[in-house]
């Protein structure tokens, strides 16, 4: 949709004069964007937020091999 430059009614791209007050619709051609201002759509996206859930396996591993760990020492050292 445009609008008419002479009394601001919006207008229909196709036609060829304005409904409200007669006046003939000028049709604007849009240059396009020049490249070196043009934003870069290839840019590398933003690094993804790491899951929640994922830190938390990684700590529930980590508590778990160190309990396996302990228990490990326990025992053996018991018996020696």
């Amino acid at each position: 949709m445009g609008i008419c430059a002479n009394c601001g009614a919006a207008l229909d791209p196709a036609w060829k004069f304005c409904t409200r007050c007669g006046a003939p619709v000028r049709q604007v051609t849009v240059e396009p964007i020049p490249a070196a201002i043009r934003p870069d759509d290839e840019a590398e996206p933003a690094e993804p937020r790491k899951d929640r859930s994922t830190l938390i396996g990684v700590v529930v591993a980590v508590v778990g091999f160190a309990i396996i760990i302990v228990v490990a020492i326990l025992v053996f050292s018991s018996h020696g």
